[in-house]
Formats: structure tokens, sequence, C-alpha cells
């Protein structure tokens, strides 16, 4: 497991030699770690999923971890509905730590945006709010979510506590323009996608952010009393997405 993580090739290989030798969950893990670390995501659920039954047949504990991260790989390889399933498994474990729950619900609410439940998604982060309070991702997760809901309200609140928590996050900061911009607040708008631009320059927040700056001092040149559309409804002003 520690080779996975410089040379997923190798881990694969001994994986699957380990296998051979009735290796059982030591070596499906090793070999799902390999595959997730080479994008694989179909094998490294197929992974997953034998060492969880091992687990299972063993009655070993860390039986509820890897049908966690089968459920994760699930999600990536397109697949949401088995990944919600696989994950509200997970969470009827009532051993779980408050801060495994929380990245669990966290992981469940993007299977139910996949899902296009948008509403048990956002349940499901508001839970998780309530274990991580002091982790700005989940509050910008649920600003975000709220936001591309309609509910500008509701996500001006959950990215004031995400600022909070870190003022300098580019993501924060790019978020926040966006809630600005569908309130119609061009200044704050302008403020937040300066100072993610500023932050992160060449990453996809900061650069988000320099594009949407340009576009509204077009759309503003071209008739400042017209209101901005918004991110997800323009094409010129962009947003990158958290939980990716």
């Amino acid at each position: 497991m520690r080779v996975a993580a410089s040379d997923p090739a190798a881990a694969i290989a001994e994986g699957a030699r380990w296998a051979l030798t009735d290796g059982g969950i030591e070596a499906e893990l090793c070999l799902g770690l390999g595959y997730e670390n080479s994008g694989d995501w179909d094998a490294a659920e197929r992974a997953y999923m034998r060492a969880h039954g091992f687990a299972e047949a063993a009655g070993d504990t860390r039986g509820t971890g890897i049908l966690a991260n089968a459920g994760r790989m699930a999600l990536r390889n397109g697949d949401p509905a088995s990944a919600r399933d696989r994950f509200g498994v997970v969470l009827a474990d009532s051993s779980l730590s408050d801060s495994v729950r929380g990245n669990v619900l966290i992981e469940r609410s993007q299977a139910h945006v996949a899902l296009e439940d948008g509403d048990a998604a956002q349940a499901d982060l508001v839970a998780a709010q309530a274990l991580l309070p002091n982790d700005s991702s989940v509050w910008l997760l649920s600003a975000t979510l709220a936001r591309r809901q309609g509910d500008f309200d509701t996500a001006g609140d959950f990215i004031d506590r995400a600022l909070e928590l870190d003022q300098t996050d580019p993501a924060n900061l790019l978020e926040a323009g966006n809630i600005a911009i569908g309130l119609n607040a061009y200044d704050i708008a302008q403020q937040a996608w300066s100072r993610a631009a500023a932050a992160d320059p060449d990453g996809p927040s900061g650069q988000a952010a320099a594009r949407n700056l340009e576009r509204l001092a077009a759309l503003l040149a071209e008739d400042p009393g017209v209101p901005v559309e918004l991110p997800d409804q323009s094409p010129g002003i962009e947003e990158t997405d958290p939980q990716g």
C-alpha cells in the first residue's frame, strides 16, 4: 500500500501476485489502492468490494471503511446510485467517529447531487456541518448547492461561515463572488473575485475568478443597468466544482 503512492503499477503487480497466494483482504486493498492511484476506478471498485467480502466473512471491523472506499470508486466511476447505497450502509454503523461520519455524509451528498436530489444532498451537508463545524469545505459545498438551488440568502450564510474559517481560500472567494452576482452585488463580486485571482493566479479557482472579472467588466460596460446573469446561466462567468 505504501508503494501504491509512488508506483501504482508496482502495487497492482504485487497485489495480483499476493492474491494468488490467498492474500485475502490485504492483497485486495493493495490492488484497490494501486488501481485508485492509477485512475482505474472500475478495477479499484471491484478490488475494494472483494476486500469487503473477505472482511464480512471474517467479521473484520475494517469492512465498513472498505465499503466507503468502494462507494467513492463507484461515484467516480459514474454509478452514484451504488455509491449512495454503500454510503448508507456505512452511515448505519454507530461506531463511526464524528470525523468519519461527517466525511461520508459529504461523499453521499455528492451522490445525491449526481442523482439530481438536491434536497437530500443539502440534508447530508447540514448534518455534516454539525459534525465538522470547523471544516470550511463543508460550508463551501453547502453554499454552492444552495446557490444552485436558487436560495441565495442561505447560500450567503453558508459562504460567510466558510470565509470566517478561511478567508484566503480561493475557492471560498470564487464562490462568494458567484453568490454576490446572484444578488446583483457587483462591487462585492469584484472584490471577492479579485482576491481569488490574486491568491491563486495559476489554479482553477483563481483563473475562473480572473475570467469572471473580465466578463463582468464587459457586461457592465455594455449596459450597466441590466442585471448580470448567474454563473450557471452565463457562458462567460465560471465556477469550479468544489466537490470534484
